[in-house]
C-alpha cells in the first residue's frame, strides 16, 4: 500500500527518481570502478605509480561517493515509510460469533465495525 501512495506527490517522485538512478548509477559505478582499477594495473605495468595511485584514489572516492548516496537515500525512505506506517494504522476490531441460538442484538457501533471496507487490518 504504501508503494502505491508514499504520501504527498513530491514524495512519491523522490522515491521514483531515487529508483532510476539507483537502477543507473550501479552498474555505471560498477564499471567506472573495474575501469579504474584496470587502469591502475596497467600504469604499474609501465611503472607509472603516480597515475596508478590516482586511479586507485578515484575508484576509493567513487565507491565512497556511491555507498554514502545509497546510504542516505536509503535512510530517507525507511524514514518516510515509518512516518507512513506511524499515521496510516487501519484497525477493525473482530467481535466473536455468539455462540446461543439466538443471536444477540448488536449495538450500533458493532455493526458499523463489521461493515468496514475489506482493506483494513484484521487484528
Amino acid at each position: 500500500q504504501w508503494l502505491k501512495d508514499p504520501g504527498p506527490r513530491n514524495e512519491k517522485r523522490t522515491l521514483f527518481c531515487d529508483m532510476v538512478c539507483f537502477l543507473f548509477i550501479t552498474p555505471l559505478a560498477a564499471i567506472s570502478g573495474w575501469l579504474c582499477l584496470r587502469g591502475a594495473q596497467d600504469h604499474l605495468q609501465f611503472n607509472s605509480r603516480l597515475e596508478a595511485i590516482g586511479l586507485i584514489a578515484l575508484t576509493i572516492a567513487l565507491f565512497t561517493i556511491y555507498v554514502l548516496w545509497t546510504l542516505v537515500s536509503f535512510r530517507y525512505h525507511c524514514q518516510l515509510y515509518s512516518e507512513w506506517r506511524r499515521t496510516n494504522q487501519k484497525v477493525r476490531l473482530m467481535l466473536p460469533a455468539a455462540r446461543s441460538p439466538h443471536p444477540a442484538p448488536h449495538s450500533l457501533l458493532s455493526t458499523k465495525l463489521m461493515k468496514k471496507a475489506a482493506d483494513e487490518t484484521t487484528v
